[in-house]
């Protein structure tokens, strides 16, 4: 380490230690409060909006963060260390795949929502437990594209051993799973749900019902009555004619 790099780290931390940065990255909803001097006086104001991209490292650092004001996009780039922020507050968190959200310039209203991601990153104290183990032997998850031996390891003790819960996880499992196996969103990049109904679908294409079959008896009598003639209706007699 060069001797620049040291003073950045050690101004680095003496930043961190008056004012703390909470963990945030692009897709979160945040609300930037802004030091604002006029004249003789100073007051904090808010500048909420969507974290679009982090770049740059160490006291450098910097973030976007975008916002619709009066039907027109305003994006501002706040250094992650300024003197003139306040606080930074996560008002939301995001749930992306991308690093850098520059494709929300070209949309608006709904087309713009980012989804809600509820899990427990950046929380202390709340640990993932796992899942119920159903009954039954487990199934072969390596058949998932993207499951490894030792992946369908750490799954099973999790308790995912079947088709079946692969398929109906919900959006909070899958990032509770996705944070504590750090897969880095390998579940949705490979649809392992979409994967896990289609094997359920081959396991299951052959029990079919079999119909129960006649008897040896019954089915003797089921042939006699389907090589004998059919008897023709018997006409009715003719009335007599009145005289």
């Amino acid at each position: 380490m060069n001797i620049i790099e040291q003073l950045e780290k050690e101004q680095a931390a003496a930043l961190a230690k008056k004012r703390k940065v909470p963990e945030f990255g692009p897709g979160d909803t945040l609300r930037v409060n802004v030091k604002v001097v006029e004249g003789d006086r100073a007051r904090v104001q808010a500048y909420e909006g969507v974290c679009i991209g982090r770049a740059g490292g160490g006291i450098n650092e910097n973030f976007t963060v975008r916002k619709i004001s009066y039907g027109e996009g305003v994006e501002r780039v706040f250094p992650v260390h300024s003197p003139l922020i306040d606080s930074i507050e996560v008002v939301r968190r995001g749930r992306v795949r991308r690093a850098k959200l520059y494709y929300l310039r070209g949309r608006r209203g709904k087309a713009a929502r980012i989804p809600e991601r509820q899990d427990s990153r950046g929380r202390k104290g709340e640990a993932f437990k796992g899942f119920k183990k159903p009954s039954g032997e487990p199934d072969d998850l390596k058949l998932i594209p993207g499951v490894t031996p030792e992946l369908e390891k750490k799954l099973n003790k999790l308790g995912l051993i079947k088709f079946e819960q692969i398929a109906n996880l919900s959006d909070d499992e899958i990032a509770k799973v996705d944070e504590t196996l750090k897969l880095n969103g390998q579940i949705e990049n490979d649809d392992w749900t979409a994967k896990a109904v289609a094997l359920m679908a081959e396991t299951t294409a052959g029990e079919v019902p079999a119909e129960d079959e006649p008897e040896e008896g019954e089915e003797a009598e089921a042939e006699a009555k389907a090589k004998a003639p059919k008897a023709k209706p018997a006409k009715p007699a003719k009335k007599p004619k009145k005289g």
